[in-house]
């Protein structure tokens, strides 16, 4: 049980800091670099649905 408590623990810590530090430092993204990120966004939910299938029928 301690160690599940530490694990929260870090990870609590590290979004506490780190998402400060990633709002601080990163750039805006232009329009025709967000169209490029959304244009594999389908591609990856349907592999997530299949391999949490596969997953599913397997296990």
């Amino acid at each position: 049980m301690t160690v599940l408590l530490s694990i929260l623990a870090i990870l609590f810590l590290v979004l506490a800091v780190g998402l400060p530090l990633i709002e601080k430092y990163s750039t805006e993204k232009s329009n025709e670099e967000l169209g490029k990120i959304t244009r594999y966004m389908p591609a990856l939910m349907a592999v997530l649905i299949i391999g949490m299938a596969l997953r599913y029928f397997m296990g």
